[in-house]
């Protein structure tokens, strides 16, 4: 028996292709900035009046954010982008009819 035996350290845990376990989680995407503006657009068109201009601006964010997102291998912020396009729309149209009646 040896006087100094030293206590077995545990392996490290094998890894899997791709694994993303240690990515920080964020609630916009990461590396599609044009779906995290358009998201961003999206959300402030909920304050009332402001909806018919940042309307388009997350329709139009979130159709290059879409084309970004096909390109990327990970498809980060298409979801964003696409959910962006489709309540930028409903924002305008929404907020247009609201305006024409009280314009009207």
């Amino acid at each position: 028996m040896s006087p100094m035996s030293s206590p077995s350290k545990p392996k490290p845990k094998r890894r899997r292709p791709h694994d993303r376990s240690e990515i920080r989680v964020s609630f916009l995407p990461e590396g599609n900035r044009a779906a995290k503006w358009a998201y961003v657009c999206m959300l402030a068109g909920l304050v009332p009046g402001v909806g018919v201009l940042t309307g388009f601006a997350a329709i139009i964010l979130g159709f290059f954010g879409r084309r970004i997102a096909k390109k990327d291998e990970h498809e980060r912020g298409l979801g964003h982008a696409c959910m962006s396009m489709i309540l930028g729309a409903v924002e305008v149209v929404c907020q247009g009819i609201g305006w024409w009646l009280l314009l009207d």
